[in-house]
């Protein structure tokens, strides 16, 4: 009869340790449920804030790259009127030395022309008679 009433206070000792282990592994458990739904949140907050800085970072690359296109086409326009003002100045600065060569052209021809007369004078005067 001992062994019997050892046996019951060991199975009932066995129980309560049964019913202990049980109610702490459904502890861990609800305990392990509820943090990986706390993990879901916090993985869903982490993706919608990453996502956000997605869009934003988007937006932000979309405005540089406009900046930078309109600022490259203000550039290129500005050289370009700067281009022109140096090609009107080196027509007129080569259009004002045409002149000046043409002027000394025409010249060197009204020269040689009063040349032509004055040798052709010198060659009809009667010089003997002008010292006589």
């Amino acid at each position: 009869m001992d062994v019997m009433v050892d046996l019951s206070k060991n199975v009932a000792v066995q129980s309560e340790v049964i019913a202990f282990t049980k109610e702490k592994l459904e502890e861990i458990e609800r305990t392990v449920d509820e943090t990986r739904r706390t993990e879901d949140l916090r993985l869903q907050v982490l993706s919608d804030r990453l996502e956000e800085y997605r869009r934003s970072s988007r937006g932000d690359h979309e405005k540089l790259a406009q900046h930078n296109a309109e600022k490259r086409a203000t550039s290129n326009k500005e050289i370009l009127e700067k281009l022109q003002e140096m090609e009107k100045s080196l027509h007129s600065r080569i259009n004002d030395q045409n002149k000046k060569v043409n002027a000394l052209e025409n010249w060197k021809y009204y020269m040689m022309g009063i040349g032509g007369v004055i040798v052709l004078l010198v060659a009809r005067i009667n010089w003997p008679y002008l010292f006589n």
